[in-house]
């Protein structure tokens, strides 16, 4: 395993720490999110295959985008915090 490899594997499994704790934090859905959730799981149910493949791809795409976007945002966040701490110990 390669130094990024293994720095990916734990940012990966920090990530999923954290989303962890913050959904324990989120209070529950509302009644009325929970609706407009099914309603909308529903109305992309019924859409013709054609049309319901086209959206299910373009929400795959978007999770996929978010989770890359936040395993950068999560790896650059810690090497800033190591040149900090580098350049703090040189003071």
């Amino acid at each position: 395993m390669t130094e990024q490899e293994l720095l990916d594997m734990f940012i990966q499994e920090r990530i999923a720490m954290l989303i962890e704790i913050f959904h324990q934090k989120q209070p529950n859905q509302s009644e009325e999110e929970y609706k407009q959730i099914l309603h909308a799981e529903i109305f992309i149910e019924n859409l013709p295959s054609k049309e319901k493949e086209l959206v299910q791809n373009h929400i795959d795409s978007l999770i996929r985008q978010f989770a890359l976007e936040e395993a950068f945002l999560y790896q650059h966040g810690f090497m800033d915090g190591m040149k900090l701490l580098k350049y703090i110990n040189k003071l």
